[in-house]
């Protein structure tokens, strides 16, 4: 087999500085198959039994940094949402709005909020949407509100009085004994 070559983009002493200062060991190794391929001009096979990797990835880490350059080289993270429907902050501008309607005594259910979604969307959304909308803002299913924001405390302090309860604790049997 031949020696791999490499296209001067960056001094061996450059390279060596990226490959010190690499965040992951994933770009550690891509550096170092370079700085070894640009210093000591060895064969693919040696290069990666050296590092620990196939052969058919450094012969493709050196045709990259080769045709594309060294910031082929630098891992990007992907990052979290790619097929996000709203932004966060449009997200949370809806849920404000739920939030308004709610402390006025309406009841928000899922089904409202995916209804709510869908008008600001223009496009049906799934079924599941409400719920990890509301898990995605830290929104959680609790008990309902102990009494409703309209509701009159006097009043029902004066039913719970009142009110003629219809269920009778069970009376003790009466027994025998002999």
């Amino acid at each position: 087999m031949r020696h791999i070559t490499i296209v001067g983009h960056l001094k061996p002493e450059e390279i060596k500085e990226r490959m010190l200062s690499s965040e992951s060991r994933q770009q550690f190794q891509r550096w170092q198959v370079v700085y070894i391929a640009a210093t000591q001009h060895l064969k693919a096979e040696e290069i990666s039994d050296l590092v620990g990797v196939s052969t058919g990835t450094v012969h493709q880490w050196v045709h990259q940094y080769n045709h594309k350059g060294p910031d082929v080289l630098m891992l990007q993270g992907r990052g979290g949402r790619r097929r996000e429907l709203l932004s966060w902050d449009e997200e949370n501008e809806l849920l404000q709005e739920l939030r308004g309607k709610g402390e006025q005594g309406v009841i928000v259910i899922a089904k409202t909020i995916r209804e709510h979604a869908t008008k600001k969307l223009g496009t049906e959304v799934s079924k599941d949407y409400a719920y990890d909308l509301l898990h995605r803002h830290g929104w959680r299913k609790i008990e309902p509100r102990p009494r409703h924001p309209k509701g009159d405390s006097e009043a029902q302090e004066e039913f719970k009085k009142n009110f003629r309860r219809l269920w009778q604790p069970p009376q003790k049997p009466l027994r025998r004994e002999i």
